[in-house]
């Protein structure tokens, strides 16, 4: 069976990779399509350096190459490719309604899609239009061809079962365990983000106590200016960033999906962007994430060092999560059998 993947974003990297290297390892052909994005075609490579890739178009960060580019030339671009190789069974990818109408009304082939987040209404009614199977994690009612999943997205490689830490890599930035905080902060140059303030650590970045250990994962390296010099920058592609968020002391971070990162590996972590999301939720409740704007992350900061903080374990957190769970990855591998038919 051919499996086709799609990826424009590096999180879809995170999400799919272990999946694609099972189905490989069973004997199914997987093609990745994805764009020139920044760091992405480094990443795709070095993650999945087996794995057959096609980058068909790009996205340069400005809301016209949003539009035109990253989907309606790479979607143009798609159709062609499909049509030149025909031999695609199957399209998997992170809520990508352009391929799903493709697949669905053009080719007539699957599709499944993964989303978690139901905020965006109008991008939802696109996905469950154009979806064969429509996938959300646990925190939304099951309806039509939405179907949920006992977990985050974001599981599907942060789990036990696929992310053992290491502890090399931190020697390569001279930090200890949990003696450093780990920030990220993220570019606003997406739908995603779109409305969001712009730069939001740094304006509060030079208020961190300089006695502070930073590792900082600036998305726009042309904002390097705004950062304390003592901090170090993290070039990508970064070896085992999952690792050095482990060890961390802290996550803080102006972006959702790495705040929900640090929150699943057991590190106590900061949103301090603006998006109000039903998957951080999940984290907030369990108590490992919290949504605080500028001063009250400064505060909480403070509060941490000084030992005022409770947090669960970091070990027995992530076990019982894992037996609580769904395993992401194994869902994902499942299409194909169910598919092949």
């Amino acid at each position: 069976m051919t499996i086709l993947f799609t990826m424009v974003h590096p999180a879809h990297v995170n999400f799919f990779k272990n999946a694609i290297k099972i189905l490989e390892s069973a004997g199914h052909k997987v093609i990745i399509i994805s764009i020139k994005r920044g760091k992405l075609p480094a990443i795709v490579k070095k993650e999945l350096p087996e794995t057959e890739v096609h980058f068909i178009s790009r996205h340069r960060g400005t809301r016209w190459s949003i539009i035109m580019e990253a989907n309606l030339l790479r979607d143009l671009n798609l159709f062609f490719f499909h049509f030149r190789r025909r031999q695609v069974n199957l399209a998997i990818t992170g809520g990508d309604f352009f391929t799903g109408f493709m697949f669905k009304y053009i080719f007539r082939k699957p599709n499944i899609q993964f989303d978690d987040d139901p905020e965006r209404t109008f991008i939802v009614n696109l996905e469950k239009r154009t979806a064969t199977e429509l996938y959300f994690p646990f925190f939304i009612e099951p309806f039509g061809t939405v179907k949920v999943f006992r977990a985050l997205k974001e599981w599907s490689y942060l789990s036990p079962r696929y992310f053992i830490p290491r502890t090399d890599v931190l020697d390569v930035y001279g930090v200890k365990p949990k003696e450093y905080i780990f920030i990220r902060e993220i570019s606003t140059g997406s739908f995603n983000y779109k409305g969001q303030t712009e730069n939001i650590v740094a304006s509060f970045a030079a208020r961190i106590p300089k006695h502070v250990n930073v590792l900082l994962s600036l998305e726009d390296k042309k904002t390097s200016n705004q950062y304390p010099t003592h901090w170090t920058i993290l070039q990508e592609p970064i070896e085992c960033i999952h690792s050095l968020i482990y060890h961390s002391a802290l996550l803080i971070s102006s972006g959702d999906s790495m705040a929900r990162e640090g929150s699943m590996l057991g590190v106590p972590s900061v949103y301090c962007g603006e998006r109000t999301m039903k998957a951080n939720e999940v984290m907030i409740r369990e108590g490992m994430l919290k949504k605080l704007n500028p001063e009250e992350t400064l505060a909480f900061i403070q509060d941490f060092f000084e030992g005022k903080c409770q947090v669960p374990s970091q070990d027995i957190f992530r076990k019982r999560l894992l037996e609580e769970w769904e395993d992401v990855t194994k869902l994902i591998c499942s299409f194909s059998d169910k598919y092949s038919k």
